[in-house]
Parts: C-alpha cells; sequence; structure tokens
C-alpha cells in the first residue's frame, strides 16, 4: 500500500522527506517487485528540475529525471559515449516504457536486467548523490553496483556523469531478448580507445548474468595494447567460460553464459570494425 504520495518542486524539500524513509520514484516502472515493500511512502521527484542533458568539453551531465526516450534522441552528445547511450536507450522495452523510464531510476533499481548500468560501467561514469544537510557527492559507478549499502540510500541520485574525450573511442553492444520488450537474457558492452593500431583502455562489460554487471577482467587483460587479432579475441572470449550466472527461469545458466560469450565476441567484432574504418 502507498501510504502517503509527494509531489514537490523544491530538490530540498524532496531530501528532507527522503531523509525521513520516503522513496523517490520518477517514471516509477520498477515501484512493486518481489523486493519491493508494499507499505511506503513515494516523493515524485519529476518536478525537481532535474532532467536535463548538458554537454560539456571534457564530460555530458545527465539528469536523473531524464527518460530513455530523451536520452535515446541525444543527438547534442557527442563521440562514441553519445552513440553509446542512444544506441543502449533505443533498445530497452517499448516506446511507451522509454517515456517513463528515468535514468536515475533505472540504475537506483539495482535490477539485474537493467540495461543503462553495463553502459554506464564501460563509459566509467560517476552518480551524483543528494542528502538532506551535506554537499552534493560523487560515487563511480563501479562502486555503486557493489553489494551493500548505496550511496543514494536516504537520498537520491540528482545526475550521472559520463566523461568526454578527444581520444579516437569505438564501441561494440550486444544484448539479447525473447521478445523486443523482454528483459534481456545476456548484454555484452566494449568500449576502447584507438592508438594507431592498438586498443587502450579496454572495457568489456557482462550484464544481466548476475545480480550486477560487471567488467571481464581476464578477458580485458587477453585485449589490452594488442592490435585486432582473432586469436586473441579467441584467448579473451574462452576466459568468460567459467562466469557465474545467477539462476533464470528464462534460460539455462549453461545456455546464458555460452550467450554472454557469443554476444561479447559480436560487440568486440563490431567495436574492431569502427577502429580499422576510423
Amino acid at each position: 500500500m502507498i501510504r502517503d504520495y509527494h509531489s514537490p518542486e523544491r530538490v530540498e524539500d524532496a531530501l528532507a522527506l527522503l531523509a525521513r524513509g520516503a522513496v523517490a520514484v520518477g517514471g516509477a516502472t520498477a515501484l512493486y517487485t518481489a523486493k519491493s515493500s508494499r507499505d511506503i511512502e513515494l516523493v515524485d521527484v519529476t518536478r525537481l528540475g532535474l532532467d536535463q542533458i548538458t554537454v560539456d568539453k571534457d564530460k555530458v551531465v545527465i539528469g536523473a529525471g531524464v527518460t530513455l526516450s530523451r536520452l535515446g534522441a541525444a543527438a547534442d552528445i557527442p563521440g562514441m559515449p553519445g552513440a553509446l547511450l542512444r544506441k543502449a536507450a533505443r533498445a530497452v522495452a517499448s516506446e511507451p516504457l522509454r517515456n517513463m523510464i528515468t535514468v536515475a531510476g533505472n540504475v537506483a533499481g539495482l535490477n539485474y536486467w537493467a540495461d543503462l548500468p553495463p553502459v554506464l560501467l564501460a563509459l566509467d561514469a560517476t552518480v551524483e548523490v543528494r542528502k538532506q544537510g551535506q554537499a552534493p557527492s560523487a560515487h563511480p559507478i563501479a562502486a555503486c553496483l557493489e553489494a551493500g549499502k548505496h550511496p543514494w540510500e536516504g537520498g537520491m541520485i540528482a545526475a550521472v556523469t559520463v566523461p568526454l574525450t578527444q581520444a579516437a573511442q569505438v564501441f561494440g553492444y550486444e544484448r539479447f531478448v525473447r521478445t523486443v520488450t523482454d528483459y534481456s537474457l545476456a548484454t555484452a558492452c566494449v568500449t576502447m580507445t584507438r592508438d594507431g593500431a592498438l586498443m587502450r583502455n579496454v572495457h568489456l562489460v557482462i550484464g544481466a548474468l548476475q545480480a550486477r554487471p560487471h567488467r571481464a577482467a581476464k578477458a580485458e587483460a587477453k585485449l589490452e595494447g594488442k592490435a585486432y587479432d582473432a586469436a586473441a579475441v579467441d584467448e579473451a572470449i574462452a576466459t568468460l567460460g567459467d562466469l557465474p550466472v545467477a539462476p533464470n527461469f528464462r534460460a539455462s545458466p549453461g545456455y546464458r553464459r555460452q550467450l554472454a560469450g557469443v554476444l561479447s565476441r559480436r560487440a568486440l567484432m563490431t567495436a574492431y570494425e569502427w577502429a580499422r574504418e576510423s
């Protein structure tokens, strides 16, 4: 049961409500899940003015209230980060849901199938948190995805910041769903920087297999500082053979583990192809 509902227009008022235990909601598409409390006080954060995208020279700041529809149409976000964010946002669910799902909600919900966390992890994003009586604080997305208490508890996510660089960056992004509106069975996201014929700063993120997305460090090590080489890719994909997979009634662990390898290979091939053409 929803015990009370508030729709403040000032951030300070929202923070006061959240500090006493209320729950922030934007699109509220994941309000009731198996782990949700059914006796809650809600704070609607959609009227706080946190729905803007600001592009600076070295970063893009995405407000918490930006919907996936808005993000998917954000042609003003430049370079590889912009292309990747648009691709990922457009792939989520259906248009009516994308019109409601917010960036902050997709992160804070911490659902294993969420589509933005793997992408933000691959982009080295940071999460800005606001709490009553405290200065805004920034937290690496990797830390936010760790088990335990999360930085926004007792407050809220105000924005997500993605770094921008002048380096030649490329990406590959693959996800597999049974239907266009279904949850992902596995997701693979690759980002890297082209340094002549070599690939640097390789990030390979696997999502939807476990409770949280994670970087495949062993696979990254096989690719870092190397030119495109089929043998190196084979070695990297081979390291994914022992990935832990959480139970899921949609498909067996073995199938989803193998699927992650296939998607990772495709994402790497896409990134390498872009690198050769750029």
